[in-house]
C-alpha cells in the first residue's frame, strides 16, 4: 500500500519599512474636518483646507486658486501637516516670508533678508544663504546595490528560481545556489566606489551549504584584480543570520568579485554553495531617502500618515502619491488620502546640504470596501513539466485544457476563504506549476515571493487509473486548494515536523479550507488521539468548531497565527481557541470526539491485577501489516489510536511476555473505523515453553457496538504462562470486497500475587567504554557514530553508505540479554533494515548473537528491543546494518539515533 503526502514550505512576513535601497487594517471611516482644495469648489473667509502636505485658510472669497500658487492672495499659509518643530520649515513659492524667517530649499538653508514672496531662495537677492560646516555632517553606508549594476557569476547552474540575482534583490527569503561547491559572484558599478563594509545572509536551509571562506577583490579593469578582504572559517550559527564586515581605506573600484566556497556537504551529501544576500556599501553625506508608514493597507478616503525615516539629516523634502490626495508634498510627514483602489505608489526624495537622494518608493494598497477584491494581484502561472508522456499527464490536460485559469479562480477564491479583503493576503509575483512522475501527491515549495505547486502524475496514473474522470477533476482541484492556501496562509514559527503544533496548525487550515470550500468528500473523519494530526485530521477538528461555535473562525484562525507572531507569543492551538472563543481545546476535542463515535476509555486495570503487555513483550504476527504504520508492535503501545491492519481476513498474533502469571482475563479493543474489521471470531492459546500450547479462550459472533470500544474477557483456571496466541478472524469482507484485519491494543491481565516480574536490563553502554565505527559520519553537524551510544535521543549518527558496523568495547565482559535500535528523527529510508550482531572477547574472532532480516521501524525516534538468549560474557559487541533503501533525494545514508546493550542487573 502506497502513501502519498501533501508538503508545505512557510512563508516570512515583510516589513512596512521602505529606504531607497529598494499590515494592518481597519473599518473605512471618514473624519477629516479639513478637505483637500478642489479647483471647481468656492471658498469663504475664514475656510481652511489641506494641498501639497500643508493647512492653508482662505483671508476672502477665492475658486479656482491654488493655495500653492496664490495668484490671488487669498490664501495664507497655516503650518505643515504634521510638521516637526525641529525641522527647518521647506521654502513655499506661495508663502510670505519676513525678513529673519529661515527656510530650507534643496538642502540649503536660506535667511530672508527683508518681506518676500514667490522668490525662489536660490535665485533671488532677498535670500542669503545661511553658512554651513558641512565636514561635521553625519556620514551614514549606503548601499551600492541598485538596477544599474550588472551580475555575473563563475558557474551559471542554478536551480531554477534560484540564479544570481536573488543575492541582490534585498530580499532573504531567496536565495542563489550554484550545484558546484564554490564559485566567484561579481557586482559591477556604474562608476568606481570605495566600499566601506559589506553583508551576507544565510539562507532558509541547509547550512552546509553556507559560504565559508571567501575573498573579495576589486577591479576597474575587470581584469587585474585587488584582494581587499579574506574571511575564513565563517560560520553562520542561525537561518536568515546578517553578517558584517567593515573595511578600512578601500580604493574606489567598478568591479567586485567574492570568490566563495561552502563550508560542507549538505544534509543530504550534495555540494552546493547558497547565499540568500549579498550587500555592498559605501560612506556618504548625501542623504539616504526612507519612508514608513502607519499601514501599508488603507480604505478609500482614509489619511494615511508616511513618515520620513531618511538617513544623514536631509532638511527638504519632496514627496509624490500615485493618484492620491494631495498629489505632492513638501511636508516632512505628510498624510495622504487615495480615492480609488488599487495599489499605489509612494516616492520621496530628500535633501541635505550634500545633495539629493535617490528615490525610494513604498506601496500603499487601497481597499473599496464595496468591492474588496478590486486590486487583488493574480501572479503569472509559469508551468515546468518534468513528465509530458506518462498517461497521467496526458489524462491532466485532456481535463483541464486551461490549467492557467483553473490556477488564477482558485487562487482567488482560497483568499477570500482567508481574508476579508485583497490587502491582507500575501502578493506573489508568480506560481510555477510542475507535474512530475514521483510517489509523493503534491508539495508546494518556492521562497520569496515566487511560488511552486508539483503534483504527482503517478499518482493520476496508478493509484486513479480506474477513477472516473468526475473524480480525477475534484481530486485534483483539491489538491490545488490545499497547496495554493500553504501559498497564501500565515505560518507559525518553529520548525514543521509530523505531530507538532506547527505542522497540525499548518496542514490543518489547509484542509479546513479544502473541507469548506467542499473538495475533501472522498475522505471523512474517525475518532483520534488528539488534535495534532495535521491534514483531515485537525481539518475536520477545526472545520466542526466552524460549523458550531463560529461562522468566521477560518479567517479568525488564519489571523491569530499572525497575531502570535506581532505580539510574541508562542503559538499553540489550545492559546488560540483560548483567545478566539474563550474555550477550553480538550473540552472541544472530547465533544467532538464524541461525534465520531468513539466510545470511553476503558477502565483503570484493578488492583490486584497487573497487565502483562506492561512488563514487556515480544509480538509477532503470522502475516505482514498493510504498511509499516499499521505494524503489530502497534498493538501494544497503549496507544487506541493507533492500529495493526493486515489485508487479510485472519492473523495469528503470538506474545512472548517478559513476565509470566496466572491470566485472570484479557482485553481487546477495536480500530477507529470499518465494523467488517473487527475481530469476531477468535481462540487464545497459552504456552509455557512457547512449543506446547494450550487453549485458554474461544469465541464467536462478537460485536463491538462502538468504534475504539475496549471489552474485558474473563478465564478461569488459567496456569501461569509466558506465551500467548491468538488465531483472528475479522467480522466479514468490507464493502468493496476485500477483506481487512484490524485491532487498535490486546492486553493481558494476569493476577498480581502469581506474576513473576521479567529481569532487570542495564544499558552498559552508558558506563563507559570504547567507540568505533566502518564510517565515521557526519560529525561535524555532531552527527557521527559518537552519537549513536552518547544516551540522547535528540541527535543521531548518519552515514553516506548504504551499510557499515558499529562496535562498542566495554571496560569488562558483560553477558548481553538485550539490544536495542532506535530510528532517527526523519527519513525512515535511512532506517537499519537487516543487521547482524557479534560478539568477540579479542577484536579479531568473532561470534554471530543475533541476525534481522526486513525490520521496520513504525515511528520516528521509536526505540525497539530484541531480547535473546545469551550466556556468555563478551567485551566487544559489533553491528553490521545495512539501511532499508534510498532516501527520497536518492541518496544512499545509513542513520539511527542510538544502540544500547543490556545486561542483568
Amino acid at each position: 500500500m502506497k502513501r502519498f503526502a501533501l508538503c508545505a514550505l512557510a512563508l516570512a512576513i515583510q516589513s512596512v519599512s521602505i529606504h531607497a535601497h529598494t499590515g494592518h487594517t481597519h473599518s473605512p471611516s471618514h473624519t477629516n474636518e479639513i478637505n483637500e482644495w478642489q479647483d471647481k469648489n468656492n471658498y469663504k473667509k475664514g475656510q481652511r483646507v489641506t494641498h501639497q502636505g500643508a493647512i492653508y485658510q482662505a483671508k476672502w472669497w477665492s475658486e479656482g486658486d491654488s493655495p500653492a500658487i496664490n495668484t490671488s492672495g487669498a490664501w495664507q499659509f497655516v503650518q505643515f501637516i504634521n510638521h516637526e518643530n525641529n525641522t527647518p520649515t521647506p521654502w513655499l513659492h506661495a508663502q510670505v516670508y519676513t525678513k529673519g524667517q529661515i527656510v530650507a530649499y534643496k538642502g540649503e538653508l536660506f535667511e530672508a533678508k527683508w518681506w518676500t514672496l514667490n522668490e525662489t531662495p536660490d535665485a533671488s537677492q532677498v535670500w542669503t544663504k545661511v553658512a554651513h560646516d558641512k565636514k561635521n555632517d553625519p556620514i551614514s553606508q549606503m548601499s551600492l546595490i541598485s538596477n544599474d549594476v550588472v551580475l555575473s557569476e563563475q558557474k551559471a547552474e542554478s536551480p531554477a528560481g534560484e540564479a544570481i540575482d536573488n543575492a541582490f534583490d534585498g530580499d532573504p527569503r531567496t536565495k542563489y545556489v550554484t550545484l558546484k561547491p564554490q564559485g566567484w559572484l561579481q557586482v559591477s558599478l556604474a562608476q568606481p566606489q570605495s566600499l566601506a563594509k559589506y553583508q551576507l545572509t544565510s539562507a532558509n536551509d541547509a547550512p552546509g551549504r553556507d559560504p565559508h571562506t571567501w575573498t573579495l577583490q576589486g577591479s576597474n579593469d575587470g581584469e587585474n584584480w585587488h584582494v581587499i578582504d579574506t574571511q575564513s572559517e565563517q560560520i553562520f550559527t542561525k537561518r536568515f543570520e546578517q553578517k558584517t564586515y567593515h573595511l578600512n581605506a578601500v580604493k574606489p573600484y567598478q568591479h567586485y568579485r567574492f570568490e566563495m566556497t561552502h563550508k560542507g556537504t549538505d544534509d543530504w551529501g550534495y555540494d552546493l554553495l547558497q547565499i540568500a544576500e549579498i550587500d555592498l556599501f559605501t560612506n556618504t553625506q548625501l542623504p539616504i531617502a526612507g519612508i514608513a508608514s502607519d499601514a501599508s493597507t488603507v480604505f478609500i478616503g482614509d489619511a494615511l500618515t508616511l513618515k520620513d525615516t531618511s538617513l544623514n539629516q536631509p532638511n527638504s523634502f519632496e514627496w509624490r502619491f500615485e493618484q492620491g490626495t494631495p498629489a505632492t508634498s513638501l511636508a516632512k510627514d505628510p498624510q495622504v488620502t487615495f480615492n480609488t483602489p488599487g495599489v499605489k505608489t509612494v516616492e520621496l526624495v530628500t535633501h541635505n546640504w550634500h545633495g539629493q537622494s535617490d528615490t525610494a518608493s513604498h506601496k500603499v494598497k487601497v481597499v473599496d470596501p464595496a468591492n474588496p477584491w478590486h486590486g487583488f494581484a493574480y501572479p503569472e502561472i509559469k508551468f515546468a513539466h518534468e513528465d509530458t508522456q506518462s498517461e497521467g499527464y496526458k489524462r491532466i490536460h485532456r481535463l483541464f485544457p486551461n490549467l492557467e485559469k483553473t490556477i488564477n479562480d482558485v487562487t482567488l477564491q482560497v483568499n477570500q476563504y482567508l481574508y476579508k479583503h485583497y490587502g491582507e493576503s500575501p502578493e506573489f509575483d508568480s506560481v510555477t506549476f510542475s507535474l512530475k512522475w514521483m510517489d509523493t501527491l503534491a508539495y508546494r515549495a518556492g521562497s520569496g515571493r515566487n511560488m511552486e505547486i508539483a503534483f504527482s502524475t503517478k499518482y493520476i496514473t496508478e493509484s486513479l487509473a480506474n477513477a472516473s474522470d468526475e473524480e480525477v477533476i475534484y481530486e485534483l482541484l483539491g489538491v490545488f486548494w490545499h497547496e495554493l492556501v500553504h501559498g497564501y496562509q500565515h505560518f507559525p514559527t518553529g520548525a514543521m515536523a509530523d505531530g507538532n503544533e506547527t505542522h497540525a496548525i499548518v496542514e490543518g487550515i489547509a484542509d479546513l479550507v479544502r473541507i469548506r470550500a467542499g473538495f475533501h468528500a472522498t475522505r471523512s473523519p474517525s475518532p483520534s488521539k488528539n488534535w495534532l494530526g495535521g491534514y483531515t485530521n485537525t481539518g475536520f477538528f477545526l472545520s466542526w468548531i466552524q460549523d458550531n461555535y463560529d461562522d468566521d473562525f477560518t479567517y479568525k484562525i488564519n489571523q491569530m497565527v499572525l497575531t502570535s507572531q506581532r505580539e510574541a507569543w508562542e503559538w499553540t492551538l489550545e492559546e488560540a481557541l483560548k483567545r478566539i472563543l474563550n474555550q477550553d481545546i480538550n473540552t472541544l476535542w472530547q465533544k467532538y470526539q464524541v461525534t465520531l463515535g468513539a466510545a470511553p476509555e476503558a477502565p483503570a486495570i484493578p488492583e490486584d491485577q497487573i497487565s502483562l503487555v506492561s512488563l514487556g513483550t515480544d509480538i509477532s504476527a503470522s502475516v505482514q501489516p498493510a504498511d509499516p504504520i499499521y505494524d503489530i508492535a502497534k498493538a501494544i503501545d497503549g496507544d487506541r489510536y493507533t492500529k495493526y491492519l493486515t489485508i487479510n481476513s485472519q492473523s495469528e498474533v503470538t506474545f512472548s511476555t517478559h513476565g509470566a502469571g496466572k491470566l485472570k482475563s484479557y482485553r481487546l479493543t477495536v480500530g477507529d473505523n470499518q465494523p467488517s474489521r473487527d475481530p469476531s471470531a477468535w481462540t487464545l492459546l497459552g504456552s509455557q515453553d512457547g512449543v506446547t500450547w494450550h487453549e485458554v479462550d474461544s469465541q464467536s459472533s462478537q460485536v463491538f457496538s462502538q468504534r475504539l470500544e475496549t471489552r474485558e474477557f474473563l478465564v478461569d483456571q488459567v496456569p501461569s504462562y509466558q506465551y500467548f496466541q491468538f488465531n483472528f478472524t475479522n467480522s466479514g469482507q468490507q464493502s468493496n470486497g476485500e477483506s481487512v484485519f484490524q485491532i487498535a491494543e490486546i492486553d493481558l491481565l494476569a493476577d498480581k500475587a502469581t506474576v513473576t516480574l521479567p529481569v532487570v536490563l542495564e544499558n552498559f553502554v552508558l558506563l563507559g567504554g570504547e567507540l568505533s565505527a566502518e564510517h565515521e559520519g557526519f560529525s561535524q553537524w555532531g552527527e557521527g557514530y559518537q552519537s549513536a551510544f552518547d544516551g540522547n535521543y535528540e541527535n543521531k549518527y548518519v552515514a553516506l553508505t548504504d551499510k557499515g558496523w558499529l562496535q562498542f568495547n566495554a571496560s569488562q565482559p558483560r553477558i548481553l540479554s538485550a539490544y536495542s535500535i532506535t530510528s532517527g528523527n526523519d527519513a525512515p529510508e535511512r532506517d537499519p533494515s537487516s543487521w547482524t550482531l557479534h560478539g568477540s572477547n579479542d577484536g579479531v574472532h568473532w561470534h554471530i548473537m543475533d541476525t534481522r532480516q526486513s525490520e521496520q521501524f513504525t515511528e520516528r525516534n521509536q526505540t525497539r528491543t530484541f531480547r535473546i538468549e545469551n550466556t556468555t560474557a563478551f567485551t566487544h559487541y559489533r553491528i553490521d546494518l545495512t539501511h532499508t533503501a534510498t532516501d527520497s533525494n536518492g541518496n544512499n545514508l545509513l542513520q539511527l539515533s542510538e544502540i544500547g546493550f543490556f545486561s542483568a542487573k
